[in-house]
């Protein structure tokens, strides 16, 4: 049986493969402390939501009263 796969196809999965492979014997250190994330939003909410309002054209709020409606 002849194998006809792409030689730079095969070379290609091979070294993404073997990338793969390293990363995930690498462990990542979690970025955020989720305890703490959890206790920053909770704060956030209780002082009032937003620290800084979004500046103009950011299109973070829907237009209107569409905001009642979607609760």
């Amino acid at each position: 049986m002849t194998d006809h796969r792409d030689p730079a196809h095969v070379r290609l999965v091979e070294l993404f493969g073997a990338w793969r492979a390293e990363i995930d014997e690498v462990p990542l250190p979690s970025l955020v402390d989720p305890v703490h994330a959890v206790d920053v939003v909770i704060e956030a909410k209780e002082k009032g939501g937003r620290v800084h309002p979004p500046p103009d054209g950011a299109c973070t709020r829907p237009p209107g009263n569409a905001r009642d409606e979607a609760v």
